[in-house]
């Protein structure tokens, strides 16, 4: 059984296989086991029909601890996006959600009006987590 580019890109990055001593390793330099010190807003987007699931372990752990996420699927993409609604979707709300976390702006087109709620209640839950962060630092 070949192994995949991808298994062993991982395995460089993050210093070995995730057995025995490479274990270790893994557990210290792997995102998806550091998920927790991440305070910044997260949008991630994910692509193809085998990729979802990848996705969703950042979403729902991140979910999980009441961090600011948002999950983008495109469920027939490739990497290089060409289809104009995929790149569409994808760079359009990159930009969208730079201006509303960098700028505090909103999209006032109405098509994007769920999307805005959404951010808003991302927003609220972040500010409750700076809140309670520095609540502890100041105790």
């Amino acid at each position: 059984m070949s192994r995949g580019d991808r298994t062993v890109d991982a395995e460089g990055v993050n210093g070995g296989e995730p057995i025995g001593a490479g274990f270790k390793s893994w557990l210290a330099n792997s995102p998806g086991f550091n998920i927790d010190q991440v305070s910044a807003p997260v949008r991630i987007e994910y692509y193809g029909p085998h990729a979802f699931l990848g996705g969703w372990q950042w979403y729902s752990i991140s979910s999980l601890l009441g961090k600011p996420v948002d999950f983008i699927w495109i469920p027939r993409g490739t990497h290089l996006l060409v289809k104009p609604w995929e790149r569409l979707t994808s760079q359009q709300g990159n930009v969208d959600w730079f201006c509303f976390w960098l700028k505090g702006e909103e999209d006032a087109d109405p098509t994007k009006a769920e999307q805005a709620r959404r951010w808003r209640e991302l927003k609220k839950m972040q500010e409750q987590n700076g809140a309670k962060v520095k609540a502890t630092a100041e105790n």
